[in-house]
């Protein structure tokens, strides 16, 4: 007898970036521990290396779903640090998206978003009377379709940093596709690439 397909779901845990910024806090922690560095220099490097090593240690080895995506929808996991555990039925999402951004030309952090419906989220400001704004929607009005525009209207996005866990933009695309074919997804394999 054929199962349905699997869910999508993944865990915090050490990723290449997570390890080299511990070793990292780590190394900056060792420097707190030189000979003839100044009290308040050390005390200050010491805590502050400290801290950032918690900061990523205590979420990688937590091991708690950072992102599940099956049959009753989308969960975007909370973190020790701020972030709440969000669970979003697939009838709230409008999309799911994976992005890149370089914040440096040698840091690049990736996020999965997630466009729903203000279910479990506070809703957005109400639009604003700028002349500006207005023109940007009348020209947006004639290159976007109103279809997917309306697709979107009355959605917020809510995000997660991937870096203290993997993710597989062609597996996660599949099981969207598998759960909700109505969802759109952007990112590689997705809608916009």
């Amino acid at each position: 007898m054929g199962e349905g397909p699997a869910a999508y779901e993944v865990r915090y845990g050490w990723t290449g970036p997570a390890v080299r910024a511990a070793l990292l806090s780590l190394f900056l922690l060792g420097l707190a521990f030189v000979p003839g560095l100044p009290v308040w220099a050390a005390t200050a490097l010491g805590a502050m290396a400290a801290v950032s090593f918690l900061v990523i240690a205590v979420p990688a080895c937590s091991r708690r779903v950072a992102l599940r995506v099956g049959p009753e929808g989308v969960t975007l996991g909370g973190t020790p640090f701020g972030d709440r555990t969000e669970h979003l039925a697939w009838s709230e999402v409008a999309s799911v998206e994976v992005r890149t951004e370089r914040s440096h030309r040698l840091l690049r952090t990736s996020y999965v978003g997630v466009r729903h419906r203000t279910g479990s989220a506070p809703p957005p400001p109400p639009p604003s009377d700028a002349p500006g704004l207005r023109e940007l929607d009348a020209y947006l009005a004639t290159q976007v379709p109103t279809e997917f525009t309306e697709a979107f209207r009355g959605t917020v996005l809510s995000t997660r940093a991937t870096t203290l866990w993997p993710v597989d933009p062609t597996r996660l695309s599949t099981t969207v596709r598998a759960f909700a074919p109505g969802t759109r997804f952007f990112g590689p394999g997705g809608e916009a690439s």
